[in-house]
């Protein structure tokens, strides 16, 4: 079973190429502003260096988000096109959850935390036993003293948005474990995503959404008639 990854929620992401919960190989791109123009081409140059072709993907995952608002749309729109054009099954993955399993062994309760702008963080609890990840508090996007006030056992904090409001964390939770970390979660969405295809949790790519938990800054000007 081939499983293809696509990452474009965060500055760290690229592709990568699944064989059962294996990982066989992966391009990353630290150039946000150029997804659009590079996610194609790494794709190809993963299933090239890899003798296959698309049609020969059996399942597709793609981080939803929270993230850039544009990066996002271009994973979410990649992974719907190769999907629909193929008829092949979706699995959307929260970035978070996706940050948060590949943590997973380093402590009980892991922390994710990404850099929303706007002194803001999206962020989220997650509970794990090593192998497993279980939610306990949904992604949202807050102020961070707002956020960690909420919290009362302090999580292994990870992510880029840690490491930015590193002191902010120490304020609230003095002694918290802070890992310097990036937001990169290819592998971690592919083995999810293999675990998710295993269970049977797909979706069509009609129904893939985007899990924004921030909404636009879309201004409409009104409308005046003269």
């Amino acid at each position: 079973m081939y499983l293809l990854a696509v990452d474009t929620a965060t500055h760290c992401g690229g592709a990568a190429l699944g064989r059962n919960e294996e990982v066989v190989g992966q391009v990353m791109l630290k150039t946000p502003l150029e997804y659009s123009e590079k996610i194609l081409p790494i794709i190809d140059f993963l299933l090239a260096q890899n003798k296959l072709s698309l049609p020969q993907i059996n399942v597709f995952a793609v981080t939803t988000g929270p993230g850039s608002f544009t990066g996002l749309r271009i994973g979410l729109a990649t992974v719907k096109a190769f999907a629909q054009a193929l008829d092949r099954p979706v699995i959307g993955i929260s970035t978070l959850e996706a940050l948060a399993y590949r943590f997973r062994h380093v402590g009980r309760r892991i922390g994710p935390m990404l850099d929303a702008r706007r002194q803001q963080i999206y962020a989220a609890v997650y509970r794990t036993d090593g192998l497993e990840i279980v939610c306990e508090q949904e992604d949202q996007v807050s102020p961070p003293m707002a956020w960690l006030s909420s919290i009362e056992d302090a999580p292994v904090f990870v992510g880029d948005g840690a490491q930015l409001y590193r002191q902010s964390i120490l304020s609230v939770h003095p002694g918290a474990r802070i890992l310097e970390t990036d937001n990169m979660v290819l592998e971690a969405l592919t083995q999810l995503g293999y675990r998710r295809y295993a269970e049977g949790k797909t979706m069509s790519a009609d129904q893939l959404r985007g899990n924004y938990v921030r909404a636009p800054d879309v201004r409409v000007a009104e409308h005046r008639g003269r």
